[in-house]
């Protein structure tokens, strides 16, 4: 069976299978979704298979071209075009383009003219996780192929598979938002439980009721300001598992589940409804960061809205 080691995918798996079986290979391909997910692994076992070779590496058939810089620049696709009328070795000669939403317009305008009339044998794989940063005119002439976000209990399986502890696996795969890459990510990353302490002490200080103390989060969550959305889900998943303590839930469903002393002794300090007035407050601030808002004021916003909820 093709493609047995990705995760989930189940119609991108298919849908190729199907293509190699019947010998139906298409010129051009464009891997679309979220980063993690499987595009790049998939690109690899399809080129693999394509032609039969366990390390790619070593075959001059399989070209990968990356970012040069913060780009894909006109002078790399030039030299895909150089390339690809040198015949291949065996039938087929396959290019990965990673991430192709950098491709500058120049670089785009190039590959059309290649992908308009390609040599028989040639592949090429467009790997994206913004397909609207690319031309009409690429888009028209690729076979997109779609991947989803990996489903929690795919991620949460394969990481148990991994040697990880269920509960830990529980908590990286609510976090990791469908990636196996950022999953594996946290996993590692010993600033992910530092963040996990930090939010801890944000709710104490909330619960503690102390205006001056509350005033002083915004000023100590500055530093994880590019991982706004994160730190806020996390604040948000903390709140949530002490109102699903409050309606005594099946613990298996708290996802902070080795931090259940700590929500034990928060939620007896909140109201079902304040908890569920603070998750709004949160899930507001989201948007508006999401919207470019000042990160800053809208934590500011954020603390004050939360102090007027539980004062």
């Amino acid at each position: 069976m093709y493609f047995d080691n990705i995760i989930g995918q189940d119609f991108a798996k298919k849908y190729l299978t199907n293509s190699i079986k019947k010998n139906k290979i298409n010129h051009a391909y464009m891997f679309e979704g979220p980063s993690g997910v499987g595009k790049n692994t998939m690109a690899r076992e399809l080129a693999a298979t394509l032609l039969d070779m366990e390390n790619l590496f070593n075959s001059p058939d399989y070209i990968n071209i990356y970012p040069d810089g913060n780009s894909i620049k006109i002078a790399q696709i030039r030299r895909l075009q150089t390339d690809i009328i040198v015949k291949p070795h065996n039938q087929y000669k396959i290019y990965i383009i990673n991430q192709a939403e950098s491709m500058t317009i120049e670089a785009q305008n190039a590959l059309l003219k290649t992908l308009e009339e390609p040599p028989e044998y040639a592949i090429i794989i467009l790997i994206t996780s913004n397909k609207e940063a690319l031309l009409d005119t690429i888009k028209s002439r690729c076979e997109i192929i779609k991947f989803l976000p990996i489903s929690l209990v795919d991620l949460n399986n394969y990481l148990i598979s991994q040697g990880i502890d269920e509960n830990r696996a529980q908590l990286l795969s609510t976090f990791a938002r469908g990636s196996i890459e950022k999953a594996i990510e946290l996993s590692e990353s010993a600033e992910f439980a530092i963040m996990r302490d930090e939010i801890q002490t944000y709710i104490e200080i909330m619960l503690d009721k102390d205006m001056i103390d509350i005033l002083e989060i915004p000023a100590s969550m500055e530093k994880y300001k590019k991982d706004a959305i994160s730190i806020l889900d996390m604040l948000i998943n903390y709140f949530r598992d002490m109102m699903l303590l409050k309606e005594n839930v099946d613990k298996s469903m708290i996802i902070n589940i080795d931090k259940i002393t700590f929500l034990q002794n928060m939620s007896k300090k909140i109201t079902y409804s304040q908890v569920s007035k603070i998750i709004d407050i949160i899930e507001d601030i989201k948007k508006k960061i999401r919207s470019n808002c000042n990160f800053n004021i809208s934590i500011q916003v954020m603390a004050l809205n939360i102090y007027e909820v539980i004062k």
